[in-house]
């Protein structure tokens, strides 16, 4: 029989051998997992860089995010279009009844194209000034006072020659608008083909339109030549222009609404009674009893018109012909004689100025205008009371 520690000792050399297998097993198991752990590792920092910004870049975002905080810029401010001379300038230096306030106009207007502006006048070899505007604070100009020969300028603005300068090269200008600095036009102001003054206007905030400046002063020289033969009264040429280019709408007449009468109420009208019920013979017999008995009167109707028949498609364009006619011709009255059909609407005599004009142009529709359609309409009639006398007949005078 074996011995029990010969026994024990090879059982323990058996489990040593089983345990350094299962050892040697594991690492080389380890070692395999160590290599892939290791592996996946570098295949996992290649999918996931160090450098993120590689991966998803912000850097380009961040200023866009900026400029959406950011509140937005203001709007660029709109172009000024330049002032243009237009009819409303016009019509008020028209509209000056004396040389003081066409001049006075002028100062206004000029505002529009220039800045400070003056009017001196020329006498003796002397400038003087007589009134200026867009100064700041009081009128500086009539206390100006110099010689014409101390001004280059003026020098030669008397002699008939405007000029274009810079303020500061004139010595008397320059002492004249001595807080403004920029161009400077002095134009002559003419009368009678006379140079008795000068118009100098400088350069302002919106510039100098040197040629609107030239403009006005000519056209005030004009007005002021021949104030005393205009009398007051607005030019017609610079009225607002008819319009015939759009088409014009007659409005259809209002509809007459019928009212009922009611005998003995506060609508009380007299009536043609027509003939009694009671025959006049037998009237005589009514005794005083029967006065007080109520009398029946027949009131005769008005028989009521037939609609008119209704107008084929021909007739029709016959009548609207008819009414383009009778509105061109009245309104080529209007359009050469407004003056007069102002001053007739006043005077309700608008007949009475226009006859030979409206005598002509009545001839001519009843010409142009077939006997069955003026029969049947009165339009060349509804057009004088309507484009000359502003829908009052009664202001025709005829």
């Amino acid at each position: 029989m074996e011995d029990p520690q010969v026994l024990l000792a090879e059982l323990k050399d058996s489990r040593d051998h089983a345990v350094a297998l299962v050892r040697a097993k594991l690492e080389a198991v380890a070692s395999q997992v160590q290599e892939l752990a290791n592996r996946t590792v570098g295949e996992l920092q290649l999918v996931l860089p160090p450098d993120l910004e590689v991966l998803f870049p912000l850097a380009p975002v961040a200023p866009r995010l900026e400029a959406l905080a950011a509140p937005p810029p203001p709007p660029p401010p709109a172009p000024v279009e330049p002032r243009v001379l237009d009819l409303a300038t016009l019509r008020a230096l028209d509209g000056g009844k004396a040389q003081s306030e066409v001049l006075q106009e002028l100062l206004r207007q000029l505002g529009h194209f220039s800045g400070p502006r003056a009017i001196v006048v020329f006498r003796d070899g002397q400038a003087a000034g007589w009134a200026g505007a867009g100064f700041v604070g009081a009128d500086p100009v009539r206390t100006w006072r110099g010689a014409i020969n101390e001004s280059p300028v003026l020098a030669k603005v008397s002699e008939g020659t405007p000029v274009l300068i810079t303020v500061a090269s004139d010595a008397l200008l320059g002492e004249w608008f001595a807080s403004h600095s920029g161009r400077l036009l002095a134009v002559p102001m003419l009368l009678r083909a006379r140079v008795v003054g000068a118009l100098l206007a400088v350069e302002g905030e919106e510039g100098l339109n040197a040629v609107v400046v030239q403009q006005l002063t000519f056209l005030v020289g004009l007005l002021l030549e021949t104030l005393s033969v205009r009398a007051g009264v607005a030019s017609a040429t610079l009225a607002e222009p008819l319009d015939l280019t759009a088409p014009m709408e007659i409005p259809a007449a209002a509809d007459v609404e019928a009212k009922e009468v009611v005998f003995g109420g506060p609508e009380e009208e007299l009536v043609d009674a027509g003939q009694a019920t009671i025959p006049p013979e037998e009237m005589a017999g009514v005794t005083a009893a029967d006065a007080g008995a109520t009398v029946h009167l027949k009131v005769p109707v008005a028989p009521v018109a037939p609609p008119p028949p209704e107008r084929t498609p021909e007739e029709q364009k016959r009548h609207d012909e008819a009414k383009r006619f009778a509105r061109l011709l009245v309104s080529e009255i209007r359009l050469y004689n407004e003056q007069a059909v102002q001053e007739g609407k006043r005077t309700r005599d608008i007949y009475r100025r226009l006859r030979e004009d409206i005598d002509r142009s009545r001839e001519m529709y009843e010409q142009r205008v077939t006997a069955d359609i003026r029969a049947q309409s009165t339009y060349f009639q509804d057009e004088l009371v309507r484009l000359l006398a502003d829908g009052d007949p009664a202001a025709l005078g005829m």
